[in-house]
């Protein structure tokens, strides 16, 4: 039980498919002893997140979901493709390494602005720093380490599919998975 449990903390995310987040743990595990991060992401955890919420009263969780059922009407399924790999932060010593999302991303794009705008109403404040879509694969390199550069340079591909739904996740803090499925949204 969490210390506020008239709150649930929340995001809306494009899921992955089970072969997708496959691929990712694969080239994951081979690239640990190569880049030395603290956090790995579990790969029942890979998502591409569309907006950050924060806290929110379960009792409005329907609220929630009728305004991402708006943003996701006349979107339609978007083909996405999972490849290529980045990280934000210092070369040095990156915060979070990430796969790259392409495909439909304009759709991906729109998609985000309908999000955000529908969520405005309801209180949430989209972030100021512009979307920019990946999968985050590990966070907080640790300090003194040092950083493969090639392992930055390739470009896996970890598959294709049809994103047909938004999620909200639920995060968990400290647990693994921590992220859980409380309501979606067909791309409709």
């Amino acid at each position: 039980m969490s210390i506020n449990e008239d709150k649930w903390r929340l995001f809306i995310a494009v899921p992955l498919p089970p072969e997708i987040k496959q691929k990712l743990e694969t080239w994951c595990s081979e690239q640990k002893t190569r880049l030395d991060f603290k956090k790995w992401v579990h790969t029942e955890d890979y998502h591409i997140t569309v907006q950050f919420l924060g806290d929110l009263a379960p009792g409005r969780l329907d609220e929630l979901l009728a305004a991402l059922t708006r943003a996701a009407k006349g979107i339609g399924p978007l083909e996405m493709e999972a490849a290529g790999i980045g990280s934000f932060g210092r070369p040095a010593s990156p915060s979070v390494l990430w796969a790259g999302v392409r495909g439909e991303v304009a759709g991906l794009e729109s998609l985000h602005s309908r999000v955000t705008s529908e969520n405005r109403a309801l209180g949430f404040v989209p972030e100021e720093r512009r979307f920019s879509p990946h999968i985050t694969l590990a966070r907080k390199f640790r300090e003194g380490a040092r950083l493969d550069p090639a392992v930055l340079q390739t470009q896996p591909d970890f598959g294709r599919w049809t994103a047909d739904r938004l999620v909200i996740y639920r995060t968990h803090m400290h647990k693994r998975p921590m992220y859980e499925v409380v309501g979606s949204a067909l791309l409709t």
